[in-house]
């Protein structure tokens, strides 16, 4: 028997593909590994815009700098706050780049290092000429090139754990570059079956593409050859379709189908970058129409330069069962929770970018108390990604999960973990197991082994992370400056979008996904505690004071387990909700 896989980048034919090309474990972790950080489920710590990045800092770093010599925009204490967590991500990054573009690393550190120095000394009379000259001398495509020159020893091999944030940084780089995750693994299995050059899979030459979309609520949109020079419109009439054109169901009303010229390296992000462009051009017919609603319809046709006509739909989530966050109103984050979905369904990157921040300061939160809410974003992550774990693992179901379900139960339709703190007992080190321990123990290493790739990588990195308390707290950190720097940038983001008018900037999809994943992330947890107090009677705590305490908890266990030696006390179950009990787990 066989779970509905959820993920594709684990499902049966990609494994199929894997064994008859046979590849070797490092191989398809690093497939696997980028597939995953593409994919739209992935959580903060999994997707690319939540991944450590060298490439990404350097590249936020520089836009900043750009900015702030061209509108002194972000301000100086900002800007510096973006400096320095872009520092931190590239010497967390360091280790990875020892295979190609350590120079190039070292020199934009020290770019990064006299900027901070000159910030520090002059404050608000920094001279802009300062910023402008240090992101002139930044070259986040140099780090690029040097990524690009990974696959080779990737493929050959890289030993764990600088294998993962290898990928990791290569993952952002083919994000960036603009593939979508969909057709990557199509290409990925046409690939296997005739390996060439992996580069030029993950990196395809942008081509150009025609993409057709529907606009509905006008039949003609006047002056469009003058905004879209390239761009071809024909009115669309329900009744003068065939019977069995893709557009029947897009057409309703007064509809008018525009076809516009895109490059792009893939067919689905030539549609998605269409949309973005004919949905901008549509902010000028609403200032223009203002009792008219124009919107464009989620069907999409692109025809490749072969002639080859692909048709798709804007891909929308469905569930069959739809949970509130809390099941009573906390009235501290209905505005929260309101300004999060409006973030969900702005099309602009920029735009929904910063009202995910807007949602967050809507909690009370502020860029001072940013230091804060990322500490609380690490405790969380951690508790996301061994429930993540403990998903990839059994997503084959098996007898051998037999004494892994009897150990760790799972409860519901969804297989939800009865209890983290016992998948966690499980993957801790014990002297002196018990037999039931034990064969859990052997469950989890047999499916790890059976699935291999990235499956096997995340199991045997997490093992030694909690057989080492000092290296998780160190993985703890980490993620708190990652955090922090998305924190930071997605502040900026919002003066940018909102203060300079900036409609556009570099990687700003990734921007906007970080927003939505931090602010879900943040929600999320939010709720558990509002939930326990209610629960136990307990006056609601502001949402700013569970920042702040949040915070103290998780430099309260970092302090913990760098002198503890050993995770066998540490708690996962509740290590963001109102309870101390992050410390309080018996193990043997």
């Amino acid at each position: 028997m066989v779970r509905h896989v959820r993920y594709q980048y684990l499902d049966g034919r990609l494994r199929q593909a894997f064994d008859d090309a046979g590849l070797d474990r490092g191989q398809r972790a690093l497939l696997q590994g980028v597939l995953r950080a593409l994919d739209p489920d992935a959580h903060l710590g999994e997707h690319v815009a939540g991944l450590n990045s060298a490439f990404l800092a350097v590249t936020r770093a520089r836009t900043a700098l750009e900015s702030h010599a061209a509108e002194d925009q972000p301000r100086w204490n900002l800007l510096r706050r973006i400096v320095v967590t872009s520092i931190a991500c590239l010497d967390a990054a360091k280790p990875a780049y020892a295979h190609g573009g350590a120079r190039e690393l070292a020199r934009a550190r020290k770019v990064l290092r006299e900027v901070d120095a000159a910030i520090a000394a002059d404050g608000q009379r920094l001279d802009p000429q300062v910023t402008a000259a240090a992101a002139a001398k930044l070259d986040p495509e140099a780090l690029g090139k040097a990524v690009r020159g990974w696959i080779g020893p990737l493929w050959s091999g890289v030993p764990l754990p600088l294998r993962g944030r290898m990928i990791a940084e290569v993952a952002v780089l083919v994000a960036v570059h603009g593939r979508d995750g969909r057709q990557l693994r199509a290409d990925l299995l046409r690939w296997l079956k005739k390996p060439g050059d992996l580069g030029e899979v993950l990196w395809p030459e942008p081509r150009k593409y025609v993409v057709a979309l529907v606009v509905s609520g006008a039949r003609v949109l006047r002056h469009l050859d003058e905004l879209l020079p390239d761009a071809r419109q024909e009115p669309l009439h329900r009744n003068r379709l065939p019977k069995d054109d893709f557009l029947k169901g897009a057409v309703n009303g007064s509809s008018v189908l525009v076809r516009l010229p895109v490059r792009a390296p893939d067919v689905h992000t030539a549609a998605v970058r269409g949309r973005r462009v004919l949905n901008e051009v549509l902010d000028q017919y609403a200032a223009g129409e203002r009792l008219t609603e124009l919107h464009v319809a989620p069907v999409w046709q692109v025809s490749s330069p072969g002639g080859r006509v692909t048709r798709g739909t804007e891909h929308r989530r469905t569930v069959g069962n739809a949970y509130p966050l809390t099941p009573y109103w906390p009235v501290e984050l209905r505005s929260a929770m309101r300004v999060a979905n409006l973030a969900r369904q702005v099309d602009a990157p920029m735009a929904s970018a910063g009202l995910a921040w807007s949602a967050l300061d809507a909690t009370g939160l502020d860029p001072g108390k940013i230091a804060w809410l990322a500490k609380a974003c690490a405790l969380q992550t951690l508790r996301q990604h061994l429930i993540s774990l403990h998903v990839l693992v059994t997503t084959h179901d098996g007898e051998l999960r037999g004494p892994l379900d009897a150990r760790v139960p799972t409860v519901g339709v969804k297989h939800h973990l009865r209890s983290v703190d016992a998948w966690l007992e499980v993957l801790v080190p014990h002297r002196r197991p018990g037999d039931g321990l034990r064969a859990a123990r052997q469950a989890v290493a047999d499916l790890a082994g059976n699935e291999g790739g990235l499956v096997r990588d995340l199991v045997e990195v997490w093992q030694a992370r909690l057989a080492d308390s000092k290296a998780l707290a160190d993985w703890l950190r980490e993620q708190e400056n990652t955090a922090a720097a998305v924190l930071e940038w997605l502040y900026a983001t919002r003066n940018l979008a909102f203060h300079a008018g900036r409609f556009a900037s570099p990687a700003d999809t990734l921007t906007a996904h970080a927003g939505q994943a931090v602010i879900d992330l943040t929600l999320e947890f939010l709720g558990n505690w509002r939930t326990v107090e209610r629960r136990l009677g307990r006056r609601e705590t502001s949402a700013v004071e569970i920042y702040r305490r949040l915070a103290q908890r998780q430099d309260q266990l970092v302090a913990r387990l760098r002198r503890a030696g050993s995770v066998r006390r540490l708690s996962v179950e509740d290590i963001s909700g109102p309870d101390e009990k992050w410390w309080s787990r018996s193990g043997s």
